[in-house]
């Protein structure tokens, strides 16, 4: 008897509804896709399976794959919220606060705005509802870690060259610069292929 999962919609349909359905446990997510097979096999015991018509119109009684999944992660109440996408601006004004954080906190009188710009940057990515909490946890140790970097390769280059010139300084500062950049770069990456993901859904 062939297989149904083979059919390319059948296949396509199974595909959405495992990725809409990825932050359920991996057991759960296999049992629900095993059921939905069942269901579209028995459907089709007695059509041609190479039958798009057939197919398709049992996929449609079968219902949205969104629609699937978002129940069958409703009735997972100790998963984690899903992440909800952010407009562009509000996305670009955090990403802002992440790069610029460091930068302004060397410059001298205004170094307090840097101060500001951090905490403010990280207060948005932890209320942010696009990333979830692995991501910004990542992009916390990488806003903080010129704490650390700044005073590790000053005691370095010091050790080096018997000393810490300005040309030292600026690359020790640069090179700390690198971690907050791409904690942005990630945090972007993340919030467009969330924005992507939603629109395509939508779709």
């Amino acid at each position: 008897m062939t297989d149904t999962r083979t059919h390319p919609l059948v296949r396509a349909y199974l595909s959405s509804v495992d990725q809409r359905a990825g932050t359920l446990p991996k057991a759960r997510r296999e049992e629900l896709l095993a059921d939905l097979s069942e269901h579209i096999e028995a459907s089709l015991a007695d059509a041609d399976h190479s039958d798009d018509a057939a197919v398709s119109r049992v996929l449609d009684q079968l219902g949205d794959p969104r629609a699937i999944a978002d129940a069958a992660l409703a009735e997972e109440p100790s998963l984690p919220a899903r992440p909800q996408p952010e407009s562009r601006t509000r996305t670009r004004v955090t990403l802002a606060l992440v790069v610029l954080a460091f930068p302004l906190t060397l410059v001298p009188v205004i170094g307090i705005l840097g101060l500001a710009a951090a905490v403010a940057g990280l207060w948005r990515i932890w209320k942010s509802p696009q990333w979830t909490r692995p991501e910004k946890v990542r992009a916390t140790a990488l806003m903080l870690a010129p704490l650390i970097t700044v005073p590790a390769l000053g005691l370095i280059f010091t050790l080096a060259s018997n000393g810490l010139g300005s040309a030292e300084l600026i690359t020790a500062l640069l090179l700390s610069w690198c971690a907050p950049a791409a904690a942005a770069i990630a945090l972007s990456r993340t919030a467009s292929r969330l924005r992507e993901t939603t629109a395509g859904s939508r779709g």
